[in-house]
């Protein structure tokens, strides 16, 4: 069972210390339709009503929502605080959520309660006004939502003398304003009028010249004038037109120029015998849902022009729907226009680019779009080639095969998949010299500013030299790393910028350790990572890195595979070792060494006697099947080249969730390797493990070695890897393009392609915000910072990267893109054939068990009418390859009644006279007729029954035997639409 999740869980980016983190979410429900969010809470305290305000708010501007609904249920024990003290903040949460309640008209009301009943006692007029708009009822809903009562509300007006003396005076005042803006009116109406007339004037002359022309041409009908009227009078909107979201309910009328969402028009008969018609109105801000009453006599029409209409403008009454509490618009005039004005991109340029690294809607709460619209816009922008590599899936490709067909020459679509690529193993020991088990070794640990080995420093260095497993010298230096070093990294070391600034720099204390530690075997937790550090500073200092090296993570994923995590304090607590301080270099330098201490005393046990036997004999059975488990994946794009490698592209895709599905479908190295025929790798995104390598600073043969195990390199905009950036990951988007600058260099040192893609996750820039609430609900705290991961035109591309030279740019943005576009076949994702089972002589099976039943039936002699109808049949159903299924299916009911389980075919099979006769179905298709068993009479004559086993009880003529009634008269093509023979 799922758990109940509180409010600070799933908003955790919400920032409160009030009660209503602590509530829980029972259910979220999103009313697509228009927008609204409605959330059930549970709370064990009482939440004030100011703080569901504050909670509301944001979840309005966090995810767009047009409007929020909370409704609460308090636990038995919760003091609700009682209506009385609460009427003021509850007047203020309506006015907030619902304008039209108007802070004039109830904010120094007073209310009296009895029995089930509010009576509000309002001090000026507008009693009238909130129940004309439901007012009433919908403060009822909201007391019930948020106190669990049912009240029903009645507004009275309580007005004194002097108060309505007040109002008088007020009204006064506005009817002055009003009257010398209506003189100023009329006048505009005038001039108006006069050009209407002129017009008027103007058309009556055409309507003459069409009735002349009519007349001369022998037609007597005048052609209807079409009118951009869709629905109501024949005039222009008297309001101006806004935005949706800049409609108030405070506004009674509201205009609007938007388009029509495709599939909103839905019609309602009502009881009066007029329809409601409603549709969805977009205006590029926001949609608003719209109403019309119309007469029977006119639906049709309208309907058929709303559908057809490529925009619309419209203005009529605004106000709160009482079904969704969201505005709405009950419209007066519709009149049609040419649809909103958007900017349209085209891709203009004269050679186009290949996009070869795309997500659709199938890439798990990740992607937007579907691959439908994908592959429609790069048609129209001319493009020759596309590919599709969701994540770790293959579902959008019938849906390509489908929209493209066979028969299309103008879109070849590169099939395939952004992998998760997992190496087998990671090495326990590296760069092995043959050094027996008891050697030297140094337990070592960096504390750093940060994670990159290049744009990072350390900060301290702690080591253990280690013999026979007893500690025999120690080396511990603070080091300045000439820069700041960031807080959140201050409060896991400890280590602040105070601590080091009069410590000596990394150049007077390297040359130290080299000489603690030489001649002896390293020992890191997490290899990689250390290792990575001291070999780039010995590139800078120019000093030589050669040793070996031990991995205590990997070796202890080895040893314990029970073990869900591997850090030190899992480890050391799995293991009964007690760990005093965490994240200082001695201190987990001395956990390590406790902890590698006891590996090796196991790791003796099983026979190592040299250090690359601490390796080999670390692994077992177990913990190499469950490796794949523990290491981190990368992403990789794969491609098919032909149908070999489109048969191997769904080989690995079976694989990886059948057999190795962790969290994710993971691809192991070995088993790509096995099935890469056909295939071409990609080295994808920052999630790659190439883009990852570069960005932490591994040494440079490290990353030649990951570069040239790849096909083709990817390089993508700085936009799309800002993120790291803002982490501290990498210093600036130079930075950034200097990542991409490694990746061309490598291509070039490697001869290794390299294309520019865009990753693409949705259609257009703007599309970023529907992606934005997807990462939101899945509680990404960077959601609102969107990377513009849009299908991107060729000159957009080539913008890009103009910062690698216009002819490098166009190099890997255009060229080399057509080229492994080039090096794909045109496929199909979906075999043109039936691609039956086989099972040798299953045609002639068939024929054997039919017949041989049939003559266990109707005797030695068939009749005509049995015999033709098996004859048809069998031609059919071996002709269209269906004899195999026949077999599969006759195998089926046969075992299953051996096996004592009664078991037989209707629907469609019971039309097939071989089901029947090969036991398949016990429905007889043949017309009705008798059989006897005994001497096999068979009587095929009419009696006028449709059914056989309505025809009367009858002796056989011939032996005197009770005949056998059978036939259901079906025919063959009826259901299974053989062609007829």
């Amino acid at each position: 069972m799922q758990k109940i999740k509180q409010v600070k869980e799933v908003f955790s980016d919400y920032n409160t210390e009030n009660e209503i983190k602590f509530a829980k979410i029972n259910a979220i429900k999103l009313i697509k339709k228009v927008n609204v969010l409605e959330i059930n809470l549970e709370s064990e305290k009482y939440i004030e009503i100011k703080e569901l305000w504050f909670f509301e708010s944001f979840l309005k501007d966090r995810f767009q929502f047009s409007n929020v609904d909370i409704k609460i249920k308090y636990s038995d024990d919760v003091k609700i605080k009682p209506i009385e003290e609460e009427w003021e903040n509850l007047i203020c949460y309506m006015i907030h959520k619902y304008p039209l309640m108007r802070p004039m008209i109830l904010l120094k009301s007073t209310i009296d309660i009895k029995k089930n009943v509010i009576t509000v006692n309002m001090k000026i007029k507008g009693a009238d006004f909130l129940k004309a708009r439901k007012l009433d009822r919908e403060l009822e809903r909201v007391i019930s939502n948020l106190f669990g009562f049912n009240y029903k509300i009645n507004f009275v007006e309580s007005i004194n003398e002097e108060d309505e003396k007040k109002l008088l005076e007020k009204r006064e005042q506005i009817q002055k304003h009003e009257i010398e803006q209506l003189l100023e009116s009329i006048v505009k109406i005038e001039q108006v009028n006069e050009v209407k007339i002129e017009k008027e004037e103007n058309n009556n002359e055409k309507r003459e010249m069409v009735i002349d022309s009519s007349q001369n041409t022998g037609e007597n009908e005048i052609e209807e004038e079409i009118t951009p009227v869709i629905f109501g009078k024949n005039r222009d909107l008297k309001t101006k037109i806004i935005k949706v979201t800049d409609i108030s309910p405070e506004d009674d009328m509201a205009a609007i120029n938007g388009e029509i969402l495709e599939g909103t028009i839905e019609e309602k008969e009502l009881k009066s015998g007029k329809f409601l018609i409603s549709f969805n109105v977009y205006d590029g801000t926001s949609t608003i849902n719209c109403k019309i009453f119309v007469k029977p006599e006119e639906k049709a029409k309208i309907i058929a022009r709303l559908s057809n209409a490529k925009g619309i403008k419209l203005e009529g009454k605004s106000g709160i729907s009482n079904f969704t509490h969201e505005m709405e618009i009950l419209a007066n005039i519709i009149i049609e226009t040419d649809g909103i004005k958007k900017q349209i991109r085209q891709d203009l340029a004269e050679e186009k680019r290949v996009e070869l690294h795309m997500h659709t809607q199938m890439s798990q709460m990740d992607a937007m779009t579907s691959c439908t619209d994908l592959i429609k816009r790069a048609m129209k922008w001319g493009w020759k080639s596309i590919a599709i590599t969701d994540h770790g899936v293959v579902q959008s490709f019938p849906e390509a095969h489908k929209l493209l067909g066979i028969d299309n020459n103008d879109m070849k679509v590169i099939y395939g998949v952004e992998a998760y690529l997992v190496p087998d193993s990671l090495p326990v020991v590296t760069n092995d010299k043959g050094q027996e088990i008891d050697t030297t070794y140094c337990v070592l640990d960096l504390e750093t500013t940060g994670l990159s080995a290049k744009m990072d420093k350390i900060t301290e260095i702690g080591v253990m030299k280690v013999k026979n497993g007893e500690v025999i010298d120690e080396f511990s230096e603070l080091v300045n790393p000439q820069k700041h070093i960031p807080e959140r990294v201050q409060e896991i070391t400890h280590i602040t910028d105070d601590m080091v600034i009069d410590k000596p720099k990394i150049e007077e204390i390297f040359p130290k350790l080299l000489d603690f530690i030489k001649g002896s075997v390293i020992v890191t937790h997490n290899t990689s990572f250390d290792v990575s550090f001291l070999k780039n500073i010995a590139k800078n200092l120019g000093y030589e890195f050669d040793y070996t090296y031990v991995d205590t993570l990997q070796l202890a994923r080895n040893i314990y595979p029970e073990l869900k995590k591997h850090k030190l304090g899992k480890i050391a607590e799995h293991l009964n070792i007690e760990v005093l301080v965490a994240h200082r270099a001695l201190d987990d330098v001395d956990t390590t060494v406790k902890i590698f201490n006891e590996m090796m005393k196991e790791l003796k046990k099983r026979g190592a006697k040299t250090v690359a036997d601490i390796g080999i004999k670390s692994e077992d059975e177990k913990s190499k099947a469950e490796e794949y488990k523990r290491i981190e994946p990368y992403h990789a794009i794969i491609l098919a080249q032909n149908y070999v490698g489109l048969k191997n592209l769904y080989k690995l895709v079976s694989l990886s969730h059948l057999q190795y599905f962790y969290k994710k479908p993971r691809i192991l190295k070995s088993l790509y390797k096995k099935y890469s025929e056909g295939l071409i790798l990609g080295s994808a995104c920052e999630a790659g493990e190439l883009y990852q390598a570069i960005e932490l600073g591994r040494p440079d043969e490290e990353i030649e070695e990951i570069a040239a195990s790849y096909d083709y390199l990817e390089i993508q905009p700085i936009g799309n890897n800002e993120f790291l950036v803002r982490n501290g990951k990498v210093k600036d988007d130079e930075a950034l393009r200097n990542i991409n600058r490694k990746i061309v260099e490598l291509g070039e040192k490697l001869n290794k392609i390299v294309v520019a893609t865009c990753d693409v996750h949705f259609m257009d820039p703007g599309d970023e915000i529907y992606r934005r609430i997807l990462e939101a609900g899945q509680g990404y705290k960077d959601a609102d910072n969107q990377a513009p991961l849009y299908l991107r035109t060729t000159n957009e591309m080539l913008e890009e990267f103009k910062y690698l030279g216009e002819e490098k740019a166009y190099e890997v943005v255009v060229t080399n893109t057509n080229k492994i576009a080039d090096m794909c076949e045109k496929i199909f994702p979906i075999s043109q054939e039936k691609c039956p089972p086989h099972i040798p002589g299953c045609e002639q099976t068939i024929k054997d068990i039919a017949y041989d039943k049939a003559h266990k039936l109707y005797g030695e002699n068939l009749p005509e009418q049995v015999k033709t109808r098996l004859d048809k049949e069998l031609d059919s159903i071996i002709k269209n390859g269906f004899s195999v299924m026949y077999i599969i299916a006759q195998k089926l009911v046969w075992k299953s009644n051996e096996d004592g389980y009664i078991v037989g075919s209707r629907g469609s099979v019971g039309s097939s006279f071989v089901a029947n006769m090969t036991g398949i179905t016990e429905v007889n298709s043949l017309p009705p007729h008798y059989r006897c068993p005994n001497c096999k009479y068979v009587d095929f004559t009419d009696y006028g029954y449709g059914n056989g086993f309505d025809l009367p009880d009858k002796k056989c003529p011939k032996c005197d035997t009770r005949l056998d009634k059978d036939g259901m008269d079906i025919p063959f093509e009826t259901f299974l639409g053989f062609n007829r023979r």
